[in-house]
């Protein structure tokens, strides 16, 4: 049987933010007894590169994204939101491969620090727990 290879790809752009979701995120793998690799990437925009980069075909690969996108005041939050989105349902059904995603999407950095909370259930430990189901 192939061995099931496992990558958090994490944009670091809001590192206070994606720091604990990548902590929550590991903490679902560790008890489950999983190894991980952790790749960066600047930003939410870059992740779906990063994941077609390591993509091998047949090979057990799951993938979790976290990141974190703040809305301002021009139209770029839409279009990285919705685009890197677009682009991880592609890759994930494209190659038939888990992608757990969790990437914020938020209107503020308070909504942020909120569902980055490591004392909830926060969207990094569910990504996590998403890929693994």
């Amino acid at each position: 049987m192939k061995k099931l290879k496992i990558k958090i790809v994490v944009a670091n752009y809001y590192k206070e933010i994606t720091d604990p979701l990548t902590q929550s995120c590991i903490e679902i793998l560790e008890q489950s007894k999983l190894k991980y690799e952790i790749l960066t990437v600047p930003g939410v925009y870059e992740i779906p590169q990063m994941i077609k980069w390591k993509i091998k075909p047949n090979n057990y690969n799951l993938f979790i994204t976290l990141g974190c996108v703040i809305k301002g005041e021009t139209y770029h939050f839409e279009i990285v939101a919705n685009e890197s989105s677009r682009a991880l349902i592609d890759l994930s059904i494209n190659y038939s491969t888990p992608i757990g995603n969790g990437i914020l999407t938020v209107s503020n950095k308070e909504q942020a620090i909120i569902r980055s909370d490591p004392a909830q259930l926060n969207k990094g430990a569910r990504a996590a727990m998403a890929c693994l189901s």
